[in-house]
């Protein structure tokens, strides 16, 4: 049906590092050692390329609050076709289960239930035939693997304990058991094909600890084992010991042998590794790369010879490849953020971040973000000052606090974990963090508030100057911000006393709605009137409430990359990002225990969710995003009310079917055409189809809105003519529905093996004005701007580009006619190897009768508000303009727009805006594919200072072209430009004009110069 909603159950948002941001239980290489498969207690599956460390697919499957849905098991079958992932059970579910995946495919194909508890250790068998699990249920499931969309079991062995890992011998079928015990299990499994069920294990006795893992070598001839008690032993298939290893100074928690069972690789739960040669146990090497626990090793399957070891762990998560010959790394492969050690608020809501400590111990804060501007300083030059905080509460032991007055705070060691920070606050409050929780306990010990946000062990708190906020951080590598005067929710008093007696006496009491309230206000409100009235009742009550906490939830989420991208969201999905940070978080969506779940990611949902200006107002209200879109009357995003993205994937079968254009060599689509027809299908999700967008190495080529399908699941094909560039071409395809939700992208990479293209020509095309018909709105500095921009871009590109075309047009001349004019002449010369920059000094505006366009003002428009129909027919709109930038064939392009929508003037000041839109004009970018820096972000002023003689941004701008955005080799790009406008514009407002302004930079595609440096 075409109305049916998006989704049947509750969307989950969930951060999605483009790594792992949890602990990785196993590894796997695919039988061709191409790639590596690592699930973690994250809840993802990730797919790796072995040679480069790119991700190539993830996976996720049904998950619940908390520990629900953790992964801690996988496998994959001898031929690599089938990855089998369990972990952790979920409530929704009576039994826990095992996903059967169809690697190349990226579906589930089959599911096997039956186990009651966690699932810690799975196992192929040599033929593929069989899989066997071992959980906490203390039972051992043996798996028929056939194709079927449900396993069956072909035998249950009880344990007398839970099964921590187990192995197929894969030549003789026997099965290594660890359980939580001192003797290996050794399972003889062979009378599996003949219908056997019942099995009397083999013990194998050494161990004097409690066993950890066991492996069985690859072809079969080695078993190896660990213990809690440092102890590391290898066996002979029949059971002989081998070689009892010395020295082992910690306990091994990761094994794996070579392909050809001659080294073995161990890991501790410290991190450090070693590698030794088998049978001999001589020792290879030390690898001491991780600096913390692992958790998992696997060799490479290398067909060439060559031993690579990949291992997983360490604080964050990080795989390594390294030689078990030498200990040297051959790859890292992480993903881009990290956990947060330590955090301190500054002034103004700056918070201070640190990820790693100086070699004494002191926290280093490498960056910071400011929640007041929504800004990212790179490297702060102050750090934070010590706050005067309560110096009462001291910890004495792992889960406890103590008091003044002799009042303790006491954690559970088994809901809790470690106490790892701990924060007293002035009213005698004290926020404890803990490997599973963060708590917030009242002066008198007992629990006040619980804060649900964090997925993994909390390693850091604050609060901010004024106690508005509490920020916490940890080894999810999220930042949350808490409000910490919001009540959150609570169980209602019923739902605690729910026999019929108290209900009874709940229905006596003249109060007793507050009894159904789920807040600890109304519990305060009816044990005070119980008081007050002599209730006997009122100290059972009091009992409960005194270990009752709210549940708080997040008031904004923050996401810091390695890299300094970062997005900030709300619990509702509103966010603000920088240019690329809108990846990096989602919506996690359940279909049940037989196929994947589905993830959004908030990229798909950017034009209705990017909301700079509320989140901004949000932080510094104190309003959550959602109350002040309420004020505004806009409705509230629910993605469970709206339809599937529609979506759109490349058919290359057609062109290679119908042309000799296209073919395929060694994974690469390969041409040496110069243009080649591209055939897109086109697939209704159910809210229509408003356009296909088709991108060429990230810019705009093709923007289709002549697409008509009747109704959901329709499929539409349409094909369009695209133009090769040099090398490789990285074509992408997304479908926009008419609720402005993208579908995600399809990628087509295709070299070009043509004759070779020239190098690549510079087009300029420079607008300012300072002359406006309405005097009111003449400027000082628009025009000088955009000449020094013009003259200085010339004189540092002649070095870059074969040829330089210019086209200014200045105040009086520039009139809607003549832009337009110019963009043409160049959209019919340029190529798209060519580079086009476009330069807007003058007014823009915002239409409120349009859906709030994006407008630049022209000379001769003579009202900036209120006239729709001046604007429309005099003005150039967004939408304009980004046709004007697809048309043009150009791929590398930069708009710079020092540009705003009021006039006036501020003392030695003319104020170009109150800020050019940042919504609109990231929304531009985005969407067209461009590289865009504006003069100023929501809420704020485009400057001109009469001491600078130029508008603000146009100096920093020519600061940056001179060579002082320069990072030391010659040459300037458009992202070393972007990071020092970006530090250097707010620097020089707040210097001359007493408040920062912060500048508007969205870059999309690879980075590459436009200036050149003369030394």
């Amino acid at each position: 049906m075409a109305s049916a909603p998006l989704l049947a159950q509750a969307p989950r948002i969930v951060i999605n590092p483009m790594g792992h941001s949890a602990k990785v239980h196993n590894l796997v290489f695919t039988p061709d050692g191409s790639r590596i498969i690592s699930i973690s207690e994250d809840k993802t599956i990730r797919v790796w390329n072995a040679e480069n460390g790119d991700m190539l697919k993830k996976f996720e499957s049904q998950i619940g609050d908390g520990w629900e849905g953790m992964l801690y098991a996988s496998a994959l079958s001898p031929d690599g076709k089938l990855l089998a992932v369990s972990g952790y059970p979920v409530s929704t579910e009576k039994e826990n289960y095992i996903i059967i995946i169809d690697v190349e495919k990226g579906v589930q194909v089959a599911t096997a239930i039956g186990h009651t508890n966690v699932i810690n250790t799975l196992s192929f068998s040599g033929s593929g035939l069989y899989l066997a699990s071992g959980s906490d249920d203390r039972t051992i499931k043996i798996w028929k693997v056939e194709n079927t969309p449900t396993l069956k079991t072909v035998a249950t062995i009880s344990t007398n304990s839970a099964v921590t890992s187990l192995s197929f011998n894969a030549r003789t079928q026997d099965l290594a058991v660890a359980v939580e015990s001192r003797d290996i299990l050794v399972y003889a499994l062979q009378n599996l094909d003949k219908g056997a069920t019942k099995f009397t294990p083999k013990p194998l006795k050494k161990h004097r600890g409690i066993l950890n893992k066991v492996v069985y070598s690859p072809e079969g001839s080695y078993l190896a084992s660990c213990s809690f008690d440092n102890e590391l032993i290898l066996w002979n298939a029949d059971g002989t010991v081998v070689k009892e290893f010395g020295n082992i100074k910690e306990p091994v928690n990761a094994l794996a042998f070579s392909f050809d069972g001659k080294i073995l690789a161990a890991l501790d739960v410290t991190g450090k590794g070693a590698s030794y040669a088998v049978p001999g146990g001589a020792r290879f090497t030390d690898f001491l790369a991780h600096d913390n626990t692992v958790f998992c090793a696997a060799f490479s399957p290398s067909l060439t010879g060559n031993y690579v070891v990949a291992s997983a762990g360490g604080s964050n998560n990080e795989i390594y490849l390294w030689n078990p010959i030498n200990g040297l790394i051959v790859r890292k492969i992480k993903g881009k953020g990290s956990a947060i050690y330590n955090l301190a608020f500054g002034e103004d809501l700056e918070l201070f971040i640190s990820r790693e400590f100086s070699k004494s111990g002191k926290p280093q804060y490498k960056n910071s973000f400011n929640f007041s501007s929504f800004t990212i300083n790179r490297n702060p030059s102050q750090q934070p000052a010590k706050r005067n905080l309560p110096k009462d509460a001291m910890q004495t032991g792992i889960n406890t606090i103590s008091l003044p007055k002799g009042k303790t705070i006491a954690t559970s060691e088994g809901e809790d974990g470690r106490i790892l920070d701990y924060l007293a606050l002035d009213d005698g409050s004290v926020v404890v963090a803990s490997d599973f929780s963060l708590k917030m306990f009242d002066k008198n010990g007992y629990l006040n508030k619980e804060f649900i946000g964090h997925s993994g062990a909390v390693r850091a708190v604050t609060v901010s100057a004024d106690g508005q906020y509490l920020a916490s951080g940890g080894e999810d590598q999220s930042i949350i911000i808490w409000k910490l005067s919001e009540s959150g929710f609570a169980p209602s008093m019923r739902s605690f006393f729910d026999t019929p007696e108290w209900a009874s006496y709940f229905n006596s009491l003249p109060i007793d709605s507050l009894t159904k309230e789920p807040t600890k206000k109304a519990w305060q409100d009816v044990i005070a009137f119980m008081k007050a009235n002599g209730q006997k009742a009122v100290k059972e009550v009091e009992a409960i409430y005194k270990s009752l906490g709210e549940v708080l939830i997040p008031f904004a989420t923050l996401f810091l990359t390695e890299d300094n991208e970062w997005v900030c969201w709300t619990p509702r999905g509103y966010f603000s990002c920088s240019s690329a940070g809108g990846q990096y978080f989602g919506w996690h969506v359940n279909r049940g225990i037989e196929q994947l779940a589905d993830f959004f990611s908030a990229e798909q949902y950017f034009e209705v969710l990017y909301r700079p200006k509320e989140m901004s107002k949000s932080i510094s209200e104190g309003k959550r995003v959602e109350d002040i879109l309420r004020e505004s009357g806009e409705r509230i995003f629910d993605l469970g009310k709206l339809h599937r993205p529609s979506v759109g994937f490349f058919d290359v079968s057609v062109t290679m079917k119908q042309t000799d254009l296209l073919r395929y060599n060694k994974g690469t689509f390969i041409t040496q055409a110069r243009t080649v027809p591209l055939t897109v299908e086109i697939f209704d999700g159910g809210g229509g189809v408003k356009e296909v967008n088709i991108y060429q190495n990230d810019k705009l080529i093709i923007n289709d809105t002549d697409v008509k399908t009747n109704g959901e699941g329709e499929k539409v094909e349409k094909t369009y003519a695209v133009e090769m560039v040099n090398e490789l071409n990285e074509f992408k395809v997304k479908v926009v529905n008419y609720q402005k939700i993208e579908s995600r992208a399809d990628v087509l990479p295709v070299e070009y093996t043509g004759e070779v293209i020239a190098t690549s020509s510079l087009y300029v095309l420079s607008v300012g004005i300072n002359e406006y018909q309405n005097a009111s709105y003449n400027l000082n500095y628009a025009r000088p701007d955009a000449q020094s921009f013009t003259e200085k871009i010339l004189e540092h590109g002649k070095g870059i580009f074969k040829s330089v075309n210019r086209l200014e047009i200045y105040d009086k001349d520039a009139t809607r006619e003549n832009i337009l004019k110019g963009f043409k002449s160049i959209v019919s010369r340029a190529k798209p190897e060519d580079v086009f920059v476009f330069y807007y000094a003058g007014h823009g505006t915002l239409d409120e009768d349009n859906n709030n366009e994006y407008y630049l003002v022209p000379t001769d428009i003579t009202k900036l508000y209120g006239d729709h129909a001046q604007l429309t027919a005099k003005g150039i709109s967004a939408t304009e303009l980004k046709d004007q930038l697809t048309q043009l064939k150009a791929q590398k392009q930069i708009v710079l727009m020092d540009a705003c929508h009021s006039g006036g003037a501020i003392k030695s000041m003319n104020v170009r805006a109150a800020a050019s839109d940042e919504r609109a004009i990231v929304q531009l970018a985005r969407s067209s594919g461009v590289v865009m820096m504006a003069s100023s972000g929501t809420q704020q002023f485009a400057t001109e200072f009469e001491e600078l003689r130029h508008g603000v941004f146009t100096y920093a701008l020519l600061e940056a072209l001179e060579g002082k955005a320069d990072n030391g080799d010659g040459k300037i790009t458009v992202n070393e430009i972007k990071m020092y406008m970006e530090e250097r514009v707010p620097e020089l407002t707040k210097k001359h004009g007493g408040k920062a302004q912060y500048p508007t930079g969205y870059i999309t595609g690879n980075d590459f110069p436009i200036s050149i440096i003369k030394k």
